[in-house]
């Protein structure tokens, strides 16, 4: 089931990510991107110290079980370029927060080093 904006289960999100396409190949792309980021979560142990939860296309992550978006929070999202877009929403200037844009094949990377970066895992 799907509920945007509230804290869902791994394994829904990736069933999120699983059934939706779209015609448009750059943003099936990127889209698909994200959902090797919440599989990457979903099927390991990282699934266990992350919460998250999606917001229209997006994949938005936490490292704290509070309610959605009321702590600092990762947002990963697939753009029409067919890039995926990932920023770190910790202040509501847009302008400060962190942001990169990569390759949906680097995803999963850039997800891992801005986890190590933040020491958000172990």
């Amino acid at each position: 089931m799907q509920t945007q904006g509230m804290q869902q289960s791994w394994a829904d999100i990736t069933a999120f990510y699983r059934q939706h396409r779209f015609d448009d190949e750059a943003f099936q792309s990127a889209f698909a991107g994200v959902a090797q980021v919440a599989a990457l979560i979903s099927d390991g142990p990282l699934g266990t110290m992350l919460f998250g939860w999606t917001s229209m296309h997006d994949l938005c992550i936490q490292q704290s079980d509070a309610h959605p978006q009321t702590a600092p929070y990762l947002r990963i999202s697939p753009l029409r370029s067919g890039l995926v877009d990932f920023r770190y929403i910790d202040t509501p200037i847009a302008e400060r927060q962190w942001q990169r844009l990569v390759a949906p094949g680097a995803a999963c990377e850039r997800l891992t080093a801005f986890l190590a970066r933040l020491r958000w895992t172990a």
